[in-house]
């Protein structure tokens, strides 16, 4: 017995007991001291012998009274708070955390009989999200399967777990479009690896170039159109507005004007909470996109056109976990902007799946908002992620930076005057009043942008300024990064 770790197991309900029961005190070099578990009528009894020891607030005391070297998570339901929850209670322990996986990892197989081999360590993904019915898995299967599908930007976070999605829904055919060679190479070697008898297409290609888009939308034909195709990172967009406004805006536009030209039947834009009330270009250009889909959904019945607005996506390329993780690896600091930036957070495969659940409801001049649960601080998730690596924060400091070039303290998902209403999807809300707003003087002030940028290289100033004319509610920070054309 000396010879094994101790663990304490996180959840003494269904799924806890066949960890016990079945792995925990086989040969496996674990000895199970205890239960942890919120109910009060599991306290002070016990589970294939092992004691229900207390609750999860009790995890620090039991910790050290047991010399806990690990701790097994078993509780598949409200997974983000509780997980942080566990770790909160446990800082300055140095555990090792493992866990039992989301469903949505295991797509579409038997989660119930098969879970257990899927038992791992705890990921950064694990501090936020939650959890992907099997029966809205299998809406999404029946929706996609004999449809020729398009993917904008299917290479970057989005774009890439839509593709694996639509992949693993049985599409019919799916059509990979995007300009970064490398991450599409990436992206062809492991879907064709998972899937060798389904047809894929994977073209090279900007959505800014209207002839290449024209040729590829002629030439497949797809029934529906993912346009997640977007320059993201805000203070690198701070100093390029011009190439955030061709590549958000007219790029949106090239798109959606081609699939109504080829009667594309749905055409599904993946948005930002950035959207709404921006103090950034990037944001400003996601909103501007919003509204061009508004009017062309307004001005034909060819193609329905829906927008789907959501928050962070936690691993995405070049966001804030990444970051962190690879200033952990480096002994620190973790740099912070501000201790009282929050934002919502999703996990990507959570947010594609609403996504997709959006495109199978959505209608002519839907707006859906993806519910994102609670905001999150930024410098509460560095100190947990300090801690899931196994340092204490003596070992890796914080250090707290100051705002970047458009950074907001706080993020929201609707503009005032916008409303939500429920759909049959639990996350997902869709808005009411969705962009009451002057469309004439709105197109109009986007052919002045479309013939400026083309002209000549504007200044953040000018940029900012027209901008705002077409979008009352951006209102830019007052520092001005330094220009880049």
């Amino acid at each position: 017995m000396n010879n094994r770790i101790e663990i304490i197991i996180a959840g003494a309900g269904k799924a806890g007991e066949l960890i016990a029961g079945n792995f925990i005190e086989s040969d496996s070099g674990f000895h199970a001291v205890g239960f942890v578990d919120d109910d009060e009528t599991k306290q002070g009894t016990s589970i294939n012998g092992i004691p229900v020891l207390g609750k999860l607030a009790d995890l620090h005391r039991l910790v050290e009274e047991n010399d806990i070297e690990e701790i097994f998570i078993a509780i598949p339901s409200e997974r983000g708070q509780v997980v942080r929850r566990i770790i909160e209670n446990t800082l300055g322990c140095k555990l090792v955390y493992k866990i039992l996986p989301r469903q949505s990892e295991v797509l579409l197989q038997d989660f119930e009989e098969d879970y257990l081999k899927y038992v791992r360590k705890v990921r950064p993904e694990d501090l936020l999200g939650g959890e992907i019915p099997k029966s809205d898995q299998q809406e999404i299967s029946d929706h996609a399967v004999n449809r020729t599908i398009m993917v904008t930007g299917a290479a970057g976070s989005i774009g890439s777990e839509l593709s694996r999605q639509l992949a693993a829904y049985g599409a019919a055919k799916v059509i990979f479009y995007d300009w970064w060679e490398n991450g599409m190479f990436e992206l062809r070697n492991q879907l064709v690896g998972d899937h060798p008898e389904q047809d894929f297409e994977f073209v090279i290609g900007d959505i800014k170039d209207r002839k290449k888009l024209n040729q590829v939308i002629k030439k497949f034909r797809p029934d529906t159109i993912f346009h997640a195709a977007a320059y993201k990172h805000v203070p690198l967009m701070e100093g390029n507005p011009v190439e955030a406004i061709k590549n958000n805006i007219l790029g949106t536009k090239n798109v959606a004007e081609i699939a109504i030209k080829y009667g594309v039947k749905k055409f599904v834009l993946v948005s930002t909470d950035k959207a709404v009330n921006p103090t950034n270009v990037m944001g400003a250009t996601k909103r501007a996109a919003e509204k061009v889909i508004h009017i062309l959904a307004e001005s034909q019945s060819v193609t329905t056109f829906c927008a789907v607005r959501f928050g962070n996506v936690i691993n995405s390329n070049g966001s804030a976990i990444p970051i962190f993780q690879k200033q952990i690896e480096k002994g620190g600091p973790v740099t912070v902007t501000d201790k009282e930036v929050t934002r919502y957070f999703m996990t990507i495969p959570e947010a594609v799946h609403l996504i997709l659940q959006s495109w199978v409801m959505g209608e002519n001049n839907d707006l859906f908002v993806l519910e994102m649960g609670e905001p999150v601080k930024i410098y509460d998730l560095a100190k947990l992620l300090i801690t899931l690596e196994g340092y204490t924060l003596a070992e890796i400091p914080i250090s707290i930076i100051g705002l970047r070039p458009g950074e907001k303290l706080y993020e929201e998902v609707l503009v005032k005057e916008e409303e939500t209403l429920a759909t049959p999807v639990k996350k997902i809300h869709k808005t009411k009043n969705y962009m009451d707003f002057d469309k004439f003087a709105f197109l109009a002030n986007l052919m002045l942008l479309s013939d400026s940028i083309e002209e000549e290289a504007l200044n953040i100033t000018a940029l900012r300024g027209r901008l705002q004319t077409m979008i009352p509610t951006y209102h830019p920070r007052e520092e001005s990064p330094k220009q880049t054309f």
